[in-house]
């Protein structure tokens, strides 16, 4: 829902409009772990969520984070755990 109905639906009161939209918002990500790269959950660039796992440890990454990872660290493991990924 975009923030101009949430405003009409407080008669204006913009920030009890930025108070519910920032519940829902909080409702939709609950549980989504932040990327242990970029400490986000929604990249700034790209507005994907982590969506790949390492296998060993487990925690996901932004695709882009990890590309850039693997680039600038010339290395194919995961950030974390120095795994093979």
């Amino acid at each position: 829902m975009s923030m101009s109905s949430f405003v009409r639906n407080q008669n204006g009161a913009l920030a009890e409009a930025i108070k519910i939209w920032k519940s829902n918002f909080d409702k939709e990500f609950e549980g989504v772990e932040e990327c242990p790269i970029c400490y986000s959950v929604i990249h700034t660039t790209n507005h994907g969520l982590p969506r790949l796992p390492c296998r060993t440890c487990k925690h996901k990454f932004h695709s882009a984070c990890l590309y850039k990872w693997f680039s600038t660290s010339h290395k194919s493991t995961c950030p974390l755990c120095q795994s093979p990924f």
